[in-house]
């Protein structure tokens, strides 16, 4: 099978680099807007691309030819959470994609606390084991021209201030021991994966 990206619309193009490249981190960004509002909302595209500073990048589209809740929030206060999603609250992460109206509390309305930050506006999440609180480093608008109309694409990327890891997830040396913190990852639409089972695999010297 072969297939030419430029023939493929918008859906088919994020199913296809969605399900091939994975699985795909879940994470869970967690915002405040300029009324106070809180708002969360998992996204998959999202990326670590440096680590000093630790730099995180996340794809955030449009829905409705309009800004998601998420990037209106990003770009009034200049910062954000990511809480890494475990299975015991993933189906409450993923209910808060739903197209709630701007100004609804996802977290209160899914039963997630709220905990406040020390370094962002932005709150933590309290069910998550692993928090990451980030300021906005720079935002990159991406105008994207799909057979089914334009879009704008806003890669967002922020850089980690302050991590904030659950005593039962994390190791002597003061890290995150994965097999422990058992986060989940996406590997198609509706479709995720556990990621615990392990093996090591390194180069050998040449």
């Amino acid at each position: 099978m072969k297939l030419d990206t430029s023939k493929m619309g918008r859906i088919e193009l994020h199913d296809l680099v969605g399900t091939a490249i994975s699985p795909l981190p879940v994470v869970f960004i967690s915002t405040v807007g300029k009324d106070g509002t809180y708002n969360a909302a998992p996204f998959a595209f999202a990326s670590p691309v440096c680590s000093r500073p630790p730099i995180i990048c996340i794809s955030i589209g449009h829905r409705g030819g309009e800004r998601k809740h998420t990037l209106k929030n990003i770009e009034f206060s200049h910062d954000f959470v990511i809480n890494v999603v475990d299975e015991a609250i993933l189906s409450r992460a993923v209910q808060c994609s739903a197209d709630y109206p701007y100004g609804v509390d996802e977290m209160k309305e899914n039963g997630l606390t709220a905990v406040k930050s020390d370094l962002v506006k932005a709150p933590r999440i309290a069910e998550a084991k692993v928090n990451l609180e980030c300021k906005l480093v720079q935002i990159v608008d991406i105008l994207e021209d799909y057979k089914d109309g334009i879009g704008l694409r806003g890669l967002v990327m922020g850089e980690v201030l302050m991590a904030h890891v659950s005593d039962d997830v994390a190791t002597p040396e003061g890290g995150i021991d994965p097999r422990r913190l058992k986060a989940v990852g996406r590997i198609a639409s509706g479709v995720y994966i556990r990621g615990w089972e392990t093996f090591e695999l390194k180069a050998r010297r040449v």
